[in-house]
């Protein structure tokens, strides 16, 4: 009996100086996201860019004249459309399973707007010069379009970077209307017309994207970068985002960001020569 108590005391005094096991850690946010399982993301937002640009134009018909071309450069704040806006619909969509995910973002507007603008025409051998004067109404329509596949390259428990590869279609459909007014040494006269133009492009895109989070794990910082290459009209494009999201225990998350979406060289043909898009944007997630 004293040898048994001696060999019982000594195994209780080992499993009293043995390490505690540590608990095993919760599975954070990004590891829900990394399960294995299929996960659907459907994320309505609101954008409200500045919009800079460049639209060319022709005035056809001047006496004298083939007609008067010229460029509009301009730019509209979110003050000047949103009251003009017809419609509009904005989202994006996100399928992962694993590594692998599915996305697509969408952008329709339907707006109408009015300038002004003038111009001097020198006539024949610099004798004469026109006073122009036009006004303009127009309809702008553009639905702007990607959709990607992309694969996660690093992750951890907090954060994670992807590659991805995709398209993006930008049609935009302008219609102008004008009135003329040409005023010269023999008096004035008015012409009016309408003018029509389309441009479509189409680009391949690649780029990098993820989220990082931090402190409590319910604040992140989400990223994206793309560059485009075209496969119809040269042009080149550019997108790119960053700013804020809080994710809520269930998944679901809100985001506030700063986006810019920028399209330039353009084809000195098409109506369009530059077209930019830079202003905040605030969506929020829901799960399917």
């Amino acid at each position: 009996m004293a040898a048994f108590s001696g060999t019982t005391t000594v195994v209780l005094a080992q499993d009293m100086t043995a390490p505690t096991p540590a608990p095993a850690a919760s599975p954070t946010l990004m590891d829900r996201e990394y399960d294995g399982k299929t996960h659907i993301t459907v994320a309505p937002y609101i954008w409200l860019p500045t919009v800079h640009g460049s639209v060319q134009y022709t005035v056809p018909n001047l006496p004298l004249h083939a007609g008067h071309s010229g460029v509009i450069n301009f730019t509209t704040t979110p003050a000047d459309y949103i009251s003009k806006l017809n419609s509009a619909a904005m989202g994006a969509l996100d399928l992962r399973k694993g590594d692998f995910d599915v996305f697509g973002d969408y952008i329709y507007t339907n707006a109408t707007a009015s300038a002004n603008t003038s111009a001097s025409i020198g006539g024949p051998f610099g004798r004469r010069r026109l006073a122009l004067a036009l006004g303009t109404s127009a309809r702008l329509v553009p639905r702007i379009w990607e959709a990607a596949a992309g694969f996660t390259v690093a992750r951890g428990h907090d954060a994670d970077l992807s590659i991805f590869l995709g398209v993006r279609e930008f049609p935009i459909n302008l219609t102008l209307g004008y009135n003329a007014t040409i005023t010269g040494r023999r008096g004035s006269f008015t012409t009016n017309g309408t003018v029509v133009a389309s441009t479509l492009t189409n680009d391949v895109i690649t780029g990098l994207r993820g989220k990082a989070f931090f402190g409590d794990g319910h604040i992140f910082v989400p990223y994206y970068i793309d560059i485009g290459t075209s496969t119809g009209p040269n042009n080149q494009t550019w997108e790119g985002y960053t700013g804020a999201g809080y994710a809520f225990n269930h998944g679901q998350t809100l985001i506030a960001t700063y986006r810019t979406l920028n399209y330039f060289a353009f084809p000195p043909n098409v109506a369009v020569q530059k077209f930019n898009m830079s202003g905040p944007l605030l969506g929020y997630t829901f799960n399917l």
